[in-house]
């Protein structure tokens, strides 16, 4: 299996956490992994985007145009990585707000290419973690059709990465977002 996954936010979202467990889920389910990450100013909400590259791959950055997945933790930086989605794949975004525009969507539909819209912050806000909108995002991304690794192993992996005092909290916004997932 092969598969490029671009993971896009600010500082603060919680864009290398999720980089670095579905990493390591990768490589618990028999994996290569490359990846590198780009970071703006991202103690100051600048752009942080991470490159993760599942299987055979020979350079850790993911051409514009070859992602299968795109996993954007606002919808800002969603419009700022379109260029990386590749024809046929899928843009999982964070936002309560219709996404794309309607003159996007018929570019993306033209592309074929899924759009996926939750609002994670709103599922996050609910628990009393506002910082676990990252995790409820990927809840439901694991959900999509053709994401590389299996929920339960993602899930699993949330349970040994995550820190002692925060498991809890993060397990119910993944749950949630799977269940927002169907």
């Amino acid at each position: 299996m092969d598969s490029r996954i671009l993971l896009a936010g600010i500082g603060g979202q919680g864009v290398l956490f999720i980089h670095q467990l579905l990493a390591d889920c990768a490589v618990a389910t028999g994996h290569n992994v490359t990846g590198a990450e780009t970071h703006g100013m991202s103690q100051r909400g600048g752009s942080v985007v991470s490159h993760l590259k599942i299987g055979a791959a020979t350079a850790p950055l993911i051409r514009q145009g070859t992602a299968d997945i795109v996993l954007a933790f606002n919808a800002s930086e969603a419009y700022r990585n379109l260029a990386f989605i590749r024809r046929g794949g899928a843009i999982v975004v964070n936002t309560s707000e219709e996404f794309p525009t309607v003159k996007l969507r018929d570019h993306l539909d033209a592309q074929q290419v899924t759009v996926r819209t939750l609002d994670a912050d709103r599922i996050a806000r609910a628990l009393g973690r506002p910082t676990a909108a990252n995790v409820a995002l990927l809840g439901f991304a694991c959900t999509g059709a053709g994401f590389p690794l299996p929920r339960e192993a993602v899930r699993e992996t949330l349970c040994r990465s995550a820190r002692a005092n925060t498991l809890e909290l993060n397990l119910q916004a993944f749950d949630e977002g799977a269940k927002a997932g169907g």
